[in-house]
């Protein structure tokens, strides 16, 4: 299966993206989607699936992972002004 293929962070939002839409994602899904490895992040920018994500009300086209700490520190930043 395709998503054998995928990193464990991958496939987590990969997960958080079918729940959103409310399906499994195809692989010709992944035409849609860029990989931000560096941040570990999954944007959809690409048509249909950018489409599905709006007609379903999902906010973000973007999926991070959460990385321990990174909540904290981003409350943090905000209070100092950084």
């Amino acid at each position: 299966m395709w998503k054998a293929r995928l990193e464990q962070w991958q496939r987590d939002l990969i997960a958080r993206l079918e729940r959103g839409l409310g399906r499994p994602l195809l692989p010709a899904d992944l035409a849609c989607v860029v990989w931000d490895s560096s941040g570990k992040a999954m944007s959809v920018v690409g048509r249909p699936l950018l489409g599905e994500l709006r007609t379903n009300n999902l906010t973000s086209n973007v999926f991070r992972t959460w990385i321990a700490g990174a909540a904290r520190r981003g409350a943090d930043d905000r209070r100092s002004g950084t």
